[in-house]
């Protein structure tokens, strides 16, 4: 009993320590830029420091950064945003907007605006989160890609009706 016991604790071990190793197999500090960066809105007056801090980690930040634009971000981060959407769809909905009195748009208008279905509004906020975080793998190529992310990075601006387009036209007129 006691050896059975010790065999079943085996994979549960091994499969605590399969989750808790970073992304695309990243050590932990290159994996910590690459974090950050995916899920950073603004650069602003950090650009050269985070400029430096990927570019020591270039090697293995330029395959990272490709995966993260075909996977997309992990599915529990996907499930997260889905989830706070959700509550902010929620504490939305008890807003008494018809106690305002709202300016500069035409009532049509308004009321277009006014209340998305709880699915709508879910989905545009995750698909915002989407197309941030692969707008973002598309800036860090830009500044630690080589020829692979220069090839990616052209076939995805030729693409159209794609929202990553003009974001990977940006990023090759950096590489060049």
């Amino acid at each position: 009993m006691r050896h059975a016991r010790s065999l079943l604790l085996i994979p549960l071990i091994a499969c605590g320590s399969a989750h808790a190793q970073p992304r695309y197999g990243l050590a932990p500090d290159a994996y910590d830029a690459f974090a950050k960066w995916m899920t950073t809105s603004c650069v602003g007056e950090d650009a050269r420091a985070w400029r430096e801090t990927l570019l020591r980690y270039r090697a293995v930040l330029a395959p990272a950064f490709q995966r993260a634009l075909a996977d997309g971000p992990p599915s529990e981060d996907l499930q997260a945003m889905r989830n706070a959407a959700d509550a902010r769809y929620a504490a939305l909905a008890t807003f008494p907007v018809a106690e305002y009195r709202i300016t500069g748009l035409d009532p049509q208008a308004l009321a277009r605006l006014a209340r998305p279905s709880r699915k709508a509004y879910v989905d545009d906020q995750v698909q915002r989160y989407l197309t941030g975080y692969k707008s973002n793998a598309i800036a860090g190529l830009a500044i630690v890609g080589g020829p692979q992310a220069q090839a990616a990075l052209a076939r995805l601006a030729a693409t159209r009706d794609d929202p990553l387009a003009q974001a990977a036209a940006q990023a090759l007129k950096s590489l060049r």
